[in-house]
């Protein structure tokens, strides 16, 4: 690229490192040069899955925002229908989540779980943590290979329904969040406080929806598990099973027998998922997932 330095920070070149070839380079200057080199920065994003800027100097939230409109990649997308713990900083950018610093967030297809999903995905470090932390990447076309053949078919003919339970008003589930960030309102998830407006969203992204007593919301959608990718026409994992399965192995025996007995019941447990016919998933399955994606 014109006035940076590339390099690799792994030995699986995702991602690519850019940094500026002169120190003191402004913000505007970073900006024209994401415009100068507009076409290779898509093609580099084509190659190696994802880039790295370190370097370049932003510090908020604004600044965030016009590199990514300046990167002109596609329009934002709002977060709606995602249930991760997230608070909206401004138009199309979230903090990445409030869950509890000790919390490992799995690999996963950004909202997958949905018909219109990101189709590039952004980071930006305002505030580094102090000690650890890592965002970690993956490379869904080699996780794609890297699957066992028979649960790959499986995913690959019957697809996903992923369920999801949303709150209203609880005591239970608000003593929980103050614990550790762990059940949405579906005001936060739709971003209105007007239920016919939540009913129209639904019916946008085509979700399904039921309204359960107490004002609890219950949406479904039934979404492919794997992808072509739209330019280079490689298959792709792309789905989030993994996650929507509450179990031992995600949440830890001590957070999975607390969630069971305190508030796991039909309408108000966050999350399942099962095959699209409405079969259940093979846990062993979902594990040999989980294998995968920590390799």
């Amino acid at each position: 690229m014109k006035k940076c330095f590339t390099s690799f920070i792994t030995s699986t070149e995702l991602p690519l490192l850019v940094e500026p070839c002169q120190k003191g380079i402004s913000k505007e200057g970073f900006w024209e040069l994401l415009r100068e080199n507009a076409p290779l920065i898509r093609s580099h994003l084509l190659k190696y899955g994802g880039i790295l800027f370190r370097g370049f100097p932003l510090v908020n939230a604004e600044d965030f925002a016009s590199t990514v409109e300046t990167l002109a990649l596609g329009e934002f997308v709002d977060y709606i229908g995602g249930d991760s713990p997230r608070i909206k900083v401004l138009k199309g950018v979230y903090t990445s989540t409030e869950a509890p610093p000790s919390f490992k967030i799995p690999l996963h297809n950004e909202l997958s779980f949905v018909k219109y999903f990101p189709g590039h995905i952004y980071f930006f470090c305002e505030k580094p943590s102090p000690t650890g932390g890592a965002t970690i990447l993956g490379n869904a076309r080699k996780i794609y290979d890297s699957v066992d053949e028979s649960v790959r078919e499986k995913f690959t003919e019957k697809g996903l329904k992923y369920i999801s339970n949303y709150y209203c008003k609880s005591k239970l589930v608000d003593f929980i969040n103050s614990l550790g960030k762990a059940h949405k309102r579906w005001r936060d998830v739709f971003e209105t406080d007007y239920k016919k407006e939540v009913e129209e969203k639904c019916l946008s992204n085509e979700f399904a929806y039921f309204w359960h007593k107490n004002d609890w919301l219950e949406i479904s959608q039934i979404r492919p598990a794997v992808m072509q990718h739209k330019e280079t026409k490689e298959n792709i994992w792309f789905n989030q099973a993994q996650l929507y399965d509450f179990n031992p192995r995600l949440m830890g025996w001590g957070k999975y027998l607390g969630a069971k007995l305190a508030y796991f019941r039909s309408y108000t447990k966050l999350h399942q998922v099962y095959f699209a016919d409405g079969t259940p998933i093979p846990r062993k399955d979902l594990y040999h997932i989980h294998d995968i994606l920590d390799q």
